[in-house]
């Protein structure tokens, strides 16, 4: 959940990284545009060359660039900072998260005791959060932006009505890595538990 600070203008703003949300391209494009990453603590710069040790490093047992709620909310420095997140469809996101679990557990996860029993365990635990549902990402004042409308002119025209300095699209998506494969295939089973684990995240976001 880095702050972003702008070089020139001294701007700030809280994004909040829910996993596999296209995060990372987002974090390149705000780079690439003026700002740099301040500490959530000290509130000192981040050199460019020690932005992925700050981000990978853990507060409270999650790492900073993903934490949620319950965390972040205790950090003062970004009381009254405008804070934006990206949401995305539960079941594509969940998916999208299969690089990490073993093809093996596809059939013990078309079973919702196992599924809820696994999850329910490893959302809570797991230091990059990827499997926590999102509303527990948010606050009562996140400005929220969908996945799936793109991150062409509609999103820089939203965004650019939150920030305190606009930005461009400036980077491409960046390049996969190995956890980037999925690993689960999209049965009707596992589809079906997805969705009644992840019900407030339908819920609360529309989807």
């Amino acid at each position: 959940m880095p702050i972003f600070h702008h070089t020139k203008t001294h701007g700030r703003f809280f994004f909040i990284h829910i996993p596999r949300t296209a995060g990372r391209f987002l974090v390149e494009n705000f780079l690439r545009n003026d700002y740099d990453i301040e500490h959530h603590l000290t509130q000192e710069r981040i050199k460019e060359k020690e932005v992925p040790n700050y981000l990978w490093t853990l507060a409270e047992g999650v790492e900073i660039s993903h934490t949620h709620y319950s965390l972040y909310s205790k950090w003062k420095s970004i009381k009254d900072l405008p804070s934006i997140t990206i949401v995305r469809n539960p079941i594509d996101r969940f998916f999208s998260a299969s690089g990490r679990i073993p093809p093996r557990l596809q059939s013990p996860f078309e079973n919702w005791t196992t599924y809820e029993n696994f999850f329910s365990k490893t959302a809570l635990t797991n230091s990059h959060n990827w499997w926590r549902p999102q509303h527990e990402f948010v606050s009562l004042h996140t400005n929220i932006w969908k996945y799936e409308d793109g991150f062409g002119k509609n999103f820089c025209d939203w965004i650019n009505n939150i920030l305190p300095v606009d930005i461009s699209i400036k980077a491409q998506p960046t390049g996969r890595r190995h956890y980037d494969e999925l690993q689960l295939i999209k049965t009707k089973p596992l589809i079906d538990n997805t969705k009644k684990f992840y019900h407030q995240d339908f819920e609360k976001f529309d989807y």
